[in-house]
């Protein structure tokens, strides 16, 4: 591995997506910054790559190396305006009883880290994908290589966004010939930012439970070191969700232009994130119906929310498939043609349940986690009975990846239950993990323990003479008053 490229582009990351922060003026607490500053910082140095094949010029380690480095010094011009450097709090060590967790933690993260860095791309998808263009384009110097004249009709992988052949083409070059060590940038800020997401509603010893279900879920554990493109997916269209709940409550812009921003990210990695933004949509529509927002106000944006996510979608097909993709592309082959026809849809609901979810082969990709979240919603139905704001917004989020699985099987028959439904139900499991975050009985629970764990003090009880006393003082002053 070349350390020096790696570090290079750790440096290059931050600055990008720390520029991209300063832009859109996004206020976030440091450690949050310092997070969403390199999950922002990879898929926008996928780009280079692009721009270098649409300016015809060779792939090699030079060019790229001086794109990312342009990417970096581009993005990095806002942050010298009014520089700030990121001031951390000061930093409180971890109870006894988290430890224990927190070691978990690290072995997981080390098998991930180890697999990301020691074993090669091996999934079927990206071996007849974003793998193989990667490969031929680092031999080839090209993007439009002669894989194209090979036959390559078995598979229509070479179609997906560029998104992860750039990453590839960028990492073989300067770090490894295997690349996907990106993946890891992305897990490990990932969840550090949701972890100190659920920590601040939580006792620590319930946050640390929590996150550790979380991580681990079998299947999508796996893909923190198998390269496919739900995993990333999954994290921007959480994040834009989150900041999209976030704006809603405080009404600031620069919350609302980076949630809109992030919902094109997800869409530049999974174009069928589409279909998820359009159900999204009545979320806003009610909330500016709900707090009267003039209607021009409410059409500008409701307008802006709809056409950024669809602008990466015209670049992602119109521009880099077009120019990229040798081949022809018809994306109305690839569509339902028989719409009047909805029993499709509800069949997908049902095979969700009954052989994707609630099954042992559910069981096997999800272990315990939807399980554990059904049961916590049913008990807050029947006590505490209490739903705050974001708790509601995540259960909407919940349904909104449920159905939209659904109806994207309903609409791409290609969109097979046990590969894209199956990685696209990632999307709800950060959600699920926000709602418990919010969840009434969770939090009863912290509380409870809080109290248990730092008792407060009891009232020391006075001796009556006093009492008398007092009471005696308290007259006299009063009887003063009144003569005056």
């Amino acid at each position: 591995m070349n350390f020096a490229g790696l570090i290079f582009l750790l440096i290059a990351h931050f600055i990008t997506g720390r520029g991209v922060l300063r832009l859109i003026n996004v206020q976030l607490e440091p450690l949050t910054t310092f997070c969403f500053s390199m999950i922002i910082g990879v898929p926008m140095l996928s780009f280079a790559p692009c721009v270098l094949q649409l300016m015809h010029i060779p792939i090699t380690m030079a060019s790229v190396f001086f794109s990312v480095a342009g990417f970096a010094v581009a993005f990095g011009i806002p942050l010298t305006i009014n520089f700030k450097r990121l001031r951390f709090q000061k930093i409180t060590f971890p109870k006894l009883y988290e430890w224990p967790f927190y070691l978990v933690y690290l072995v997981f993260i080390i098998i991930s880290l180890w697999r990301c860095f020691y074993m090669p791309p091996y999934s079927r998808d990206m071996l007849s994908g974003p793998e193989l263009l990667a490969e031929y384009a680092v031999r080839e110097k090209t993007m439009i290589s002669s894989v194209f004249t090979t036959d390559m009709t078995t598979s229509n992988n070479y179609f997906k966004s560029p998104y992860i052949t750039c990453l590839q083409i960028i990492y073989k070059l300067l770090v490894s010939s295997f690349g996907q060590v990106w993946l890891s940038i992305l897990f490990l800020s990932f969840t550090v930012w949701i972890f100190a997401l659920v920590r601040k509603r939580l006792h620590p010893l319930v946050a640390c439970l929590l996150l550790l279900l979380f991580i681990l879920i079998p299947e999508m554990f796996a893909y923190t070191f198998v390269i496919l493109y739900d995993y990333s997916n999954m994290i921007f269209f959480f994040s834009a969700y989150y900041f999209l709940t976030r704006y809603l409550g405080s009404n600031k812009i620069n919350e609302f232009a980076f949630s809109v921003f992030l919902f094109g990210i997800a869409t530049y990695i999974r174009t069928e994130t589409l279909i998820l933004i359009a159900m999204i949509m009545p979320l806003l529509v009610f909330n500016y119906y709900r707090n009267k927002v003039p209607l021009k106000k409410a059409v500008l944006r409701i307008g802006i929310f709809c056409l950024v996510p669809f602008a990466f979608y015209f670049l992602n097909i119109h521009v880099f498939i077009r120019n990229f993709i040798p081949i022809p592309f018809d994306l109305g082959e690839n569509l339902n043609r028989d719409l009047t026809n909805t029993s499709a849809f509800f069949q997908r609901l049902d095979d969700m349940n009954n052989q994707l979810i609630f099954s042992k082969l559910g069981y096997m990709f999800f272990g315990y986690f939807i399980y554990i979240f059904c049961g916590i919603f049913i008990i807050d139905i029947i006590w505490p009975r209490k739903f705050n704001r974001e708790s509601l917004f995540a259960l909407y989020g919940v349904g909104v990846v449920y159905f939209g699985l659904g109806l994207i099987g309903y609409l791409l028959p290609l969109a097979d239950l046990l590969n894209t439904t199956k990685r696209g139900m990632f999307k709800a499991f950060p959600l699920m993990l926000l709602y418990m975050a919010n969840s009434g009985l969770l939090i009863r629970l912290s509380e409870a323990i809080k109290d248990w764990e730092y008792p407060k003090p009891k009232p020391i009880a006075q001796p009556k003479q006093t009492l008398k006393a007092n009471v005696n003082i308290k007259t006299a002053n009063l009887k003063k008053n009144k003569s005056k």
